[in-house]
């Protein structure tokens, strides 16, 4: 039945593909450019001044298009769950493009061939009983040939706050291919386990020439990133010097423009917790 249950959602999900696709063709004048599978960066060619403005720079959205969900959502099955019963959700920290009121697509590049990924969790550890991440290659034309890469748990402590999940360096993204993550919570809910999630897609890309980070200051490689789109690894370096400089004030006004400059400025002030270890699944 689990199985059966699967392959109708895979399906559905392929008939929203479809929908967009066809959608984007009558659009065709009005899209914009998207870079090839192979799409390659280069890096800045002067240096970048150490005072420059922090602004994302969206990439172009493949023609494929990325529905997804970065808000959690779930099901409840009628009953009464005083866990999810809050002011906020859960939430992928990943830029959301909305072109139809229907659809919503969540996508961010990385350079990384195993990166991490950011979510904001607002519920207590004790009211999760586990957490898990996966990762699909969904490039077939039928979703009865997606291939899951990856599937890991992880037990979630500190929250509320945002946290990191990167992948271990066995898991190895292909340059210029999407990828479809889905990261699911499995919640502690009087009787029964209830599972919040969100989902949304990840394309690492290559550049034309290896970026000299040991010539670049922490800030100039951020400007780089965000200049050239580069969301996943923006936010996992920003993070980083927020950690080990949490005192510098230029770090934390950087981190709510860049979550803000994706529409998610009620988080900018959120912290950021030391959580959590993903351990493959057998």
């Amino acid at each position: 039945m689990a199985e059966i249950k699967f392959y109708s959602w895979k399906l559905g999900l392929a008939l929203a593909l479809a929908l967009f696709a066809i959608s984007s063709a009558a659009n065709k004048a009005k899209a914009q450019p998207f870079p090839n599978r192979q799409q390659i960066l280069s890096p800045t060619a002067s240096p970048l001044a150490q005072n420059s403005p922090v602004k994302f720079k969206r990439p172009p959205l493949s023609p494929r298009g990325a529905p997804g969900n970065r808000k959690g959502g779930g099901t409840r099955d009628g009953y009464i769950c005083s866990t999810l019963d809050i002011n906020e959700s859960l939430m992928a920290l990943v830029p959301s493009v909305e072109p139809e009121p229907t659809i919503s697509h969540v996508w961010g590049l990385t350079l990384e061939a195993s990166p991490t990924l950011w979510f904001y969790v607002p519920y207590q550890p004790k009211d999760i009983k586990v957490g898990e991440l996966e990762i699909w290659d969904e490039t077939h034309s039928d979703p009865r040939n997606y291939q899951q890469i990856y599937q890991g748990t992880f037990t979630v402590t500190s929250t509320p706050g945002a946290i990191a999940l990167t992948l271990p360096s066995t898991v190895k993204l292909e340059p210029g291919k999407n990828y479809h993550w889905y990261l699911t919570l499995k919640m502690n809910c009087d009787r029964v386990t209830q599972a919040v999630n969100v989902n949304g897609w990840i394309q690492q890309v290559k550049l034309n020439n290896h970026l000299p980070s040991q010539q670049l200051g922490d800030r100039d490689r951020l400007i780089f990133y965000v200049e050239n789109g580069i969301w996943f690894d923006a936010i996992t370096l920003l993070a980083q010097m927020r950690r080990r400089q949490p005192e510098t004030q230029i770090w934390r006004t950087d981190w709510q423009t860049l979550i803000g400059d994706i529409g998610l400025e009620e988080f900018a002030n959120k912290p950021i917790v030391p959580c959590c270890q993903l351990q493959t699944t057998d």
